[in-house]
C-alpha cells in the first residue's frame, strides 16, 4: 500500500509566491490607472459632448467640452436636472430624445439644437443610448454629440432663396417627410402653411420689379420674426408663394402663428396700389394639419400641399388679406 505525502511550501516558496502576486496586482493596478488616464484624456479633450442623466432627468456626469455652451458653470451643472440647465424648447428637444433611448433600450440618432456662450444656435448630431445594470433594467441614458454646423451651413448655402434667405423648394421637398415622421413620434400636430401676396403681379405691374423683390424680402423678414422656434421651418417655393412646417399642440395655436404673421406684414403699411380695398401689401395663408395618425409616405405630402392651397384658395375667396383653413 503506497501513500502520499503532501510536503508544505517552505517559508521562502511562501513570500516568493505572495511576492509575484503582489507583482501581478500592481501591474493590475498599473494598467488600470493606465486606462482610467486615458479614459479621462479622451473626455477631457474630445471635441465631444459627452454626458449621462438619470431617468428623473438628473445630470449624472458632463465632460469638459460643455464649457462650449451657454449657461455653463462646471460646479453646478452635474447633480441638476435638464429644465433646470437650458431653457424650455431646448430641454424639451434633449429629454425628449433621452426618454426614447430609455424606452426603446436601443440607441437612437437625432440633430439637436443648443446655444453657445456667444448665444449662436449650433447644430448637433446625438446618439443616445441606454445604460443597464446587471439586472437588464435601463437606469441611465447616455449621449454623445458632435458639432455639425459648419457642415450644415455649407449644405445649406446650396438650399437657401438667395433674394429672401429662407430654404428653396428643394428643401421643402427634402425636409418634409422627415418633419412629418418627426411629428409623429413626439405625437404633435404638424401644420403645413402656405402663403402667397395679394395680387403680385398687379404689384410688379404698378410698382416695378425691384420693389417686388423688397416686399419677397419683408414677407420672409415677417416670417423669421414669427417664427422663432427650434424647428420652425420657412421657404421660398417660388415666385410670391411661401411656405412653412412647424408643430403645434392645437389648430387653434398654427392658426395664431399664422394671424401674427399676416399681421406683422400688413404692419408695415407697404403702398400697394392695385391691391383694392387694402391700398397696402397683404398676404394670404392656407392652413394644412397632418395629425400622428395620418400616413407618413409621401403621397401624405402631396396631399397636404393640396389642402394647404384649398385652404389658401379660400382665404382669396373671403376677400384677401386673411388666413383659412
Amino acid at each position: 500500500m503506497s501513500t502520499s505525502i503532501e510536503v508544505a511550501p517552505t517559508e521562502a516558496q511562501a513570500i516568493a509566491q505572495l511576492s509575484e502576486e503582489n507583482a501581478l496586482l500592481r501591474q493590475e493596478l498599473g494598467r488600470l490607472r493606465a486606462s482610467e488616464r486615458t479614459f479621462r484624456a479622451l473626455l477631457d479633450h474630445a471635441p465631444l459632448l459627452i454626458s449621462a442623466k438619470s431617468l428623473d432627468g438628473t445630470i449624472l456626469m458632463a465632460n469638459r467640452h460643455f464649457e462650449v455652451l451657454d449657461g455653463y458653470d462646471a460646479a453646478a451643472f452635474v447633480g441638476r436636472k435638464v429644465f433646470d440647465l437650458f431653457p424650455p424648447d431646448i430641454a424639451e428637444q434633449l429629454w425628449r430624445n433621452d426618454l426614447r433611448a430609455a424606452a426603446e433600450r436601443r440607441p437612437i440618432h437625432e440633430e439637436e439644437t443648443v446655444y453657445h456662450r456667444d448665444r449662436s444656435p449650433h447644430t448637433y448630431a446625438t446618439v443616445k443610448f441606454p445604460l443597464f445594470d446587471e439586472s437588464g433594467a435601463v437606469i441611465a441614458t447616455c449621449a454623445v454629440s458632435s458639432d455639425i454646423t459648419e457642415v450644415r451651413t455649407a449644405q445649406a448655402d446650396s438650399l437657401n432663396d438667395e433674394l429672401t434667405g429662407l430654404k428653396n423648394r428643394r428643401y421643402f421637398n427634402m425636409r418634409f417627410v422627415e418633419e412629418q415622421r418627426r411629428a409623429q413620434r413626439d405625437q404633435r400636430l404638424l401644420t403645413l402653411l402656405l402663403a402667397d401676396v395679394d395680387r403680385f403681379k398687379g404689384y410688379n405691374d404698378t410698382h416695378g420689379h425691384p420693389q417686388g423683390d423688397m416686399v419677397l424680402a419683408a414677407v420672409a423678414q415677417a416670417i423669421r420674426h414669427t417664427l422663432t422656434r427650434p424647428g420652425d421651418l420657412a421657404f421660398r417655393l417660388g415666385g410670391d408663394e411661401f411656405a412653412c412646417l412647424f408643430t403645434a399642440n392645437t389648430e387653434e395655436e398654427s392658426v395664431e402663428l399664422a394671424e401674427r404673421i399676416r399681421a406683422a406684414l400688413a404692419a408695415e403699411a407697404i403702398p400697394h396700389l392695385a391691391n383694392d380695398p387694402y391700398g397696402t401689401v397683404t398676404l394670404s395663408i392656407g392652413l394644412a394639419f397632418l395629425y400622428p395618425h395620418d400616413a407618413d409616405d409621401v403621397l401624405a405630402q402631396a396631399a397636404a400641399y393640396e389642402r394647404g392651397d384649398q385652404a389658401l384658395y379660400r382665404a382669396k375667396h373671403k376677400g384677401r388679406n386673411t388666413v383659412s383653413r
